[in-house]
């Protein structure tokens, strides 16, 4: 936050958040409060909401091998990027809500790699709650908003 606060005195300087979802431990609750806070708490314009892809050659590797580390499905993620869209004021940009890795190196969420399939889940998750970005958003003025 502070450095959101420092870059504010450019005002030409769009800020967008990345926050990554389904790190280890992390509960359905978390990641959507994470957007929450990234949302209320921030003066940003824009969000990029990646999930987290698990690669050869990481430590988290082992993990997952020995059954440390869930991985989230498709329709998990489909449901929390719905729950995070709904929070996300109409204002804010939505830059990505998913993400791609190499195919030689990606070891969970191979799912990831039919991109469409998950952007059409998203989509019609979206129609079948009768939702759209910042339905659910909470108003947040921030001291570099023009009033009117």
């Amino acid at each position: 936050m502070e450095t959101v606060k420092r870059l504010r005195k450019y005002p030409k300087i769009e800020i967008v958040s990345h926050l990554i979802n389904g790190l280890p431990g992390e509960t359905h609750e978390m990641m959507v409060e994470n957007v929450r806070r990234c949302v209320t708490n921030n003066d940003i314009q824009g969000i990029k909401l990646h999930l987290l892809h698990l690669m050869t050659n990481t430590r988290m590797q082992g993990d997952y091998h020995e059954g440390r580390l869930q991985l989230m499905s498709q329709d998990e993620y489909v449901r929390v990027i719905c729950d995070q869209l709904e929070i996300i004021p109409k204002h804010i940009v939505i830059h990505r809500i998913t993400g791609d890795a190499p195919r030689d190196m990606l070891i969970g969420l191979m799912w990831s790699l039919n991109k469409w399939e998950a952007l059409n889940s998203i989509e019609m998750e979206m129609r079948r709650r009768g939702s759209v970005q910042g339905c659910k958003a909470v108003k947040q003025e921030f001291e570099n908003e023009k009033t009117t």
